[in-house]
């Protein structure tokens, strides 16, 4: 007897010094320590950078001015040329073996700075504009998934771990009324009013009520453990979770998985834009200024510039344009085949989590009277305990009584929070 009751005043001093410097937490903190430490979405905040950056390239490829410099130097010797071994002229003899001196003129000298400046291409640069921008409103709508992801999650863990606190607070209530009926029942074992065996059972309950709040601490515990660890939270205090505010939220106006397909279905079109601007015609100004000479001897004289346009004016490559677009139209297919099942999927889970709803709040009005009349009984046997009129068996089975249907309540609440997350998950 001395051991138990020592046992829970040690459990009782832990459990008041933990909360002396326990944190009260939302749900909203974990939320939004959860959002703002995910590495997925800080990775997406650096890709919208990445598509800011794509374009300034898209710009700088195709709007401004690309400069280049190039040497060459061409060695076209002729073997055998009237008896010299190897000769570097431009009038061989006919017996000479080497190039067509008309071709090569015995070599080439040359160091140019080379101009070239894409013109009449603002419909192109326009379509690769178009394709970055949904490339990125892809990447957004992406943040925005993993966001409803990670607070759906969140939400089912804080949800479950605020329900060991539930359960404690009770069972804490039920210890405390047998510590306070058990010096009395003591008492009247040696008074010889009650049997030592009624001592006995009030003490084995009280036992088994403590380590089953042991067992919902290392619950909540565990669970808190989890929830920091979905949040990325580093804090080492305990948490003291306060009851979570759930409501089902209004339709949304447009739905997720429409609005992905139509994003989808921009980017195809976006490709397929791009894709067709190489069948326009391509027109560049061309310029280079430098040294080309074919005579090493006259370099200092073969200074000077150069001036052009480029056109070019695709005929023909084998039908690849069509074959595009085919593919293309494959891919469609298969994304309004995604799009009719997610449509199907979203009204089957909302219609499943709107029944489970409206059971679990059956669930929770019926179990009101039932606990209400529990503790009614329990306020009314607890004193007739002690004078012998309801035996200690009594008392306990009606204790255990009273668990079961505030255990079951508690179950029932959580239930119906998490279908509520559940709907608002798929009414999004």
């Amino acid at each position: 007897m001395i051991r138990v009751k020592f046992s829970f005043l040690i459990l009782a001093l832990i459990s008041t010094s933990l909360a002396s410097v326990a944190q009260e937490k939302q749900l909203d903190f974990f939320i939004s320590e959860g959002l703002k430490n995910n590495p997925s979405l800080l990775e997406i905040n650096n890709l919208q950078q990445y598509f800011q950056i794509q374009n300034e390239f898209i710009t700088a490829q195709n709007k401004k001015p690309q400069v280049s410099f190039t040497a060459d130097y061409l060695f076209a010797p002729f073997f055998f040329d009237n008896g010299r071994p190897v000769s570097i002229t431009q009038t061989p003899s006919p017996k000479a073996f080497g190039y067509d001196a008309g071709l090569t003129n015995g070599g080439l000298y040359a160091a140019q700075v080379n101009v070239a400046i894409p013109i009449f291409n603002t419909a192109i640069v326009k379509r690769l504009y178009e394709q970055n921008r949904v490339q990125a409103d892809i990447s957004a709508f992406s943040r925005k998934q993993i966001e409803h992801d990670i607070s759906k999650t969140i939400i089912d863990q804080y949800i479950i771990t605020y329900q060991f606190l539930q359960q404690t607070s009770y069972l804490q209530k039920i210890i405390a009324q047998l510590e306070s009926r058990k010096p009395l029942v003591a008492a009247l074992v040696k008074q010889g009013i009650l049997q030592q065996n009624d001592f006995l059972l009030l003490d084995i309950q009280l036992t088994t009520n403590s380590n089953d709040l042991k067992q919902l601490q290392f619950a909540y515990n565990n669970g808190i453990a989890l929830l920091k660890n979905l949040s990325l939270v580093s804090d080492t205090a305990t948490f003291i979770l306060d009851k979570p505010a759930i409501e089902i939220k209004a339709a949304a106006t447009e739905y997720n998985y429409v609005q992905k397909f139509k994003l989808d279905s921009l980017n195809l079109v976006a490709q397929q834009n791009v894709f067709n601007s190489k069948y326009q015609p391509q027109v560049s100004l061309l310029g280079s200024t430098g040294i080309n000479a074919a005579d090493i001897r006259n370099v200092p004289h073969n200074v000077g510039l150069a001036a052009g346009v480029h056109l070019s004016i695709p005929i023909s490559d084998g039908h690849q344009r069509k074959l595009y677009e085919r593919q293309n139209k494959v891919l469609l297919t298969n994304q309004q085949a995604y799009l009719n099942s997610a449509g199907l999927l979203r009204l089957n889970n909302l219609r499943n989590a709107t029944q489970q709803i409206e059971q679990w709040k059956q669930t929770i009005a019926m179990a009101i009277e039932p606990i209400q009349k529990q503790e009614l009984l329990l306020d009314i046997i607890k004193d007739k305990v002690i004078k012998g009129q309801v035996t200690v068996m009594d008392y306990i089975n009606a204790l255990q009584e009273y668990a079961v249907l505030q255990k079951n309540k508690a179950i029932a609440e959580t239930n119906l929070l998490l279908y509520i997350n559940q709907y608002n998950y798929y009414n999004w």
